[in-house]
């Protein structure tokens, strides 16, 4: 597991980050909020793509953190926008 400086992650969202964390992505976790949603706890809304990977959303049962998504390389980024780009 490689992560940024901050570490934990809420239960409902480890089998999501588990994935991509074994598939070869890096994950930044950056700020969380407490706040309502209109998601299903565990999910990751991808946010706006950039060269080096994706930003998002993931969804917990107490609020919204956001993170950063970083891929290596062209395969692991088709797969990131399949699996996440279709749980709207």
């Amino acid at each position: 597991m490689t992560r940024g400086k901050h570490k934990s992650i809420p239960k409902e969202l480890k089998k999501n980050i588990n994935w991509l964390e074994n598939q070869g992505a890096k994950i930044v976790i950056g700020l969380s909020e407490c706040a309502r949603h209109k998601y299903a706890p565990g999910t990751i809304k991808i946010l706006s793509e950039t060269a080096a990977g994706f930003k998002a959303n993931a969804y917990s049962g107490n609020g919204v953190m956001n993170i950063f998504i970083v891929v290596k390389n062209d395969e692991l980024r088709e797969l990131v926008k399949e699996k996440f780009n279709n749980e709207q």
